[in-house]
């Protein structure tokens, strides 16, 4: 009976010693966010999500695509703060998944559309390797030949681009807009279009890696805690059960000198 009831001081430190190991264990379980996303979307949510106070990961499947995931505490704030901003980005589909060559026979119309496409990506994809631009779209409207029209719609150009923060590219429009125009028949140098515009995203990931950086050092600094806290509840747990013995071998004792 005895050693039942020394027992319990000990049993009592195990139970802690438990709970705060799966507390411990409990600090890196994440939740996938979303996935099956392009890089530049998960760069930009990784962004927000830090200015706001929220550690996220990047998880990729080898494909080309790529996941977020959250610590599990965060998953509904890190919802909540992401819709806030539109994100993740509606995905639209384009002409070249639209009008796949898939197709054992396509139309002229379909031919077409995979070539004005393909054009558009070489043209942007030209664009993009400009220093300064972080990203470039074209988009070209080439109205198709007919021989019954007699004032034919001549065609045109617009070019939207996302230069780095910082960045003034307006120097550049010329060289821009007679890339294009070189690039198809009868495209008229008045009648492209060139519309820059800001990209935030790198500089708020800039202005962000302090907070980055405080999350992780909160975070290694409560597990720091919870080890701290396990090896107070094994060194009690010891020295309670040492304790225990010491008495008991003391009480032993005792009894065989006075018998």
């Amino acid at each position: 009976m005895k050693n039942v009831q020394a027992n319990k001081p000990g049993k009592k430190y195990a139970r802690m010693s438990i709970v705060l190991a799966a507390a411990l264990f409990l600090v890196g379980c994440q939740s996938e966010l979303y996935s099956n996303l392009k890089e530049r979307d998960v760069n930009e949510m990784i962004s927000v999500l830090a200015v706001n106070g929220i550690q996220a990961n990047r998880t990729t499947d080898g494909k080309g695509t790529f996941g977020l995931t959250v610590d599990r505490s965060d998953f509904s704030l890190a919802i909540s703060k992401l819709s806030e901003k539109g994100l993740p980005r509606e995905q639209f589909g384009s002409l070249g998944k639209i009008f796949n060559s898939e197709k054992l026979v396509s139309t002229p119309f379909e031919e077409r559309a995979r070539f004005m496409h393909a054009l558009n990506e070489e043209l942007s994809n030209s664009i993009s390797r400009i220093n300064g631009v972080v990203s470039a779209r074209v988009h070209l409207m080439v109205p198709e030949d007919s021989p019954f029209e007699q004032n034919k719609t001549p065609p045109r150009a617009s070019v939207f681009i996302y230069q780095q923060g910082g960045q003034d590219l307006r120097q550049q429009i010329p060289t821009i807009k007679n890339l294009i125009v070189n690039s198809l028949d009868n495209l008229e140098y008045s009648n492209v279009e060139v519309a820059l515009f800001e990209d935030n995203t790198a500089a708020t990931a800039t202005s962000s890696n302090h907070t980055i950086s405080s999350i992780n050092n909160n975070g290694l600094w409560n597990v720091f805690l919870l080890v701290l806290l396990g090896a107070v509840a094994w060194y009690g747990f010891n020295f309670t059960s040492a304790a225990s013995n010491k008495k008991q071998r003391q009480k032993a004792l005792t009894s065989k000198s006075k018998s």
